[in-house]
């Protein structure tokens, strides 16, 4: 497993080509329906390896910036479809496919963060502090890219900090489903500050490896989150 550090600079770098590639397309060098640079070429322009380009396009994909058309290439998306108007519509239409998924997400992340707070390594602990506390200051910007792909990492070192492997495999599915949920959730302005405080409380019962305020913390963060889904759908 990786360890913490390598983890948190991955994301920070997954990050930061995101920023840049949308930099690109909002400062106008790329227009609607043009097509961006290779992934080896974005690659060598930004001196990174190539999984972290293709997973940036995938959460600029998510959130509506890029189009990746198979064999084709990454290629810059309608700014309509990302206004609110079409995120709410999105959830309109993923109603019950992200409830489902969420029904997944609330027998298995509470069972994670008990066996974290039983397994977790002094690193492991720490990585997911660190990751929690550059969450907390991306709340200040409101940045969606940035608050999707901590919250993904936070939620992916919890489990990973179970030690269990099939809640590791389970949770790879979850990641990739959830990835455009994620992104397209933090585009809702009142989404966001309601997944600040069930996070610090998960955060909390690691910290005092309290298993009962882990578990709540996790059951109140779900909850708040499907509630989300259903005030957004039926806005």
């Amino acid at each position: 497993m990786e360890g913490g550090s390598d983890r948190i600079t991955r994301i920070s770098v997954t990050d930061e080509i995101a920023r840049r590639i949308r930099e690109m397309i909002e400062s106008g060098a790329y227009s609607v329906g043009d097509k961006l640079p290779t992934e080896m070429e974005l690659r060598d322009q930004f001196g990174v390896g190539r999984s972290s380009v293709r997973e940036a396009l995938r959460i600029l994909q998510a959130y509506g910036l890029v189009e990746l058309r198979p064999g084709t290439g990454a290629f810059v998306a309608s700014v309509s479809e990302r206004s609110e108007e079409s995120i709410r519509t999105w959830f309109i239409e993923k109603e019950t496919e992200l409830d489902e998924m969420m029904e997944v997400r609330m027998a298995v992340e509470p069972l994670a963060v008990r066996l974290a707070i039983e397994k977790a390594s002094d690193a492991e602990l720490q990585e997911i502090v660190a990751i929690h506390e550059k969450f907390t200051k991306a709340v200040e910007n409101a940045d969606p890219l940035e608050l999707a792909t901590l919250d993904e990492a936070f939620h992916t070192a919890i489990i990973s900090a179970s030690h269990n492997s099939l809640l590791i495999k389970i949770n790879r599915l979850l990641v990739e489903a959830f990835r455009e949920y994620r992104t397209k959730a933090f585009g809702i302005p009142e989404n966001i500050v309601d997944a600040l405080g069930p996070h610090e409380t998960i955060v909390a019962g690691l910290q005092e490896k309290n298993r009962a305020k882990g578990e709540k913390g996790m059951q109140e963060h779900l909850r708040v989150s499907l509630e989300d889904i259903g005030k957004v759908a039926h806005f």
